[in-house]
């Protein structure tokens, strides 16, 4: 005996429908995605993480951070950074944002150096 197949347009419509629905919504949203991470504002590779921008000159992108004051010691001539750096004051940078900031490419050379204003 044969069997019978029914054959409902109306069904094969609407399936249709919903499945290029999906398809719209997928695309849609690759789309919104690939454009807000395209469009996304980038926090540059020489910037303190409060804002201000480290000089290309002492940044290799990935050397310059901020440091903490327990490493910074005051002296007459300028500075000593972590016992074995001493930072002459006329090479010792504004610290924009009141920290101390230091860019050291390897451990043992100190590039630039900043320091808050006296009395910060």
């Amino acid at each position: 005996m044969r069997s019978r197949h029914y054959h409902w347009p109306a069904i094969d419509y609407a399936l249709y429908l919903i499945m290029a629905a999906v398809v719209s919504v997928i695309l849609w949203a690759s789309l919104a995605l690939t454009l807000s991470i395209l469009t996304a504002p980038r926090a540059s590779a020489h910037q303190a993480v409060s804002g201000f921008e480290y000089p290309v000159a002492c940044c290799s992108n990935r050397d310059c951070a901020e440091i903490s004051p327990d490493r910074v010691k005051p002296v007459s001539s300028g500075y000593l950074i972590d016992g074995k750096h001493l930072v002459p004051h006329q090479d010792v940078k504004r610290s924009p944002d009141g920290e101390y900031h230091a860019c050291f490419p390897t451990p043992d050379i100190l590039r630039c150096f900043w320091a808050p204003p006296p009395g910060v």
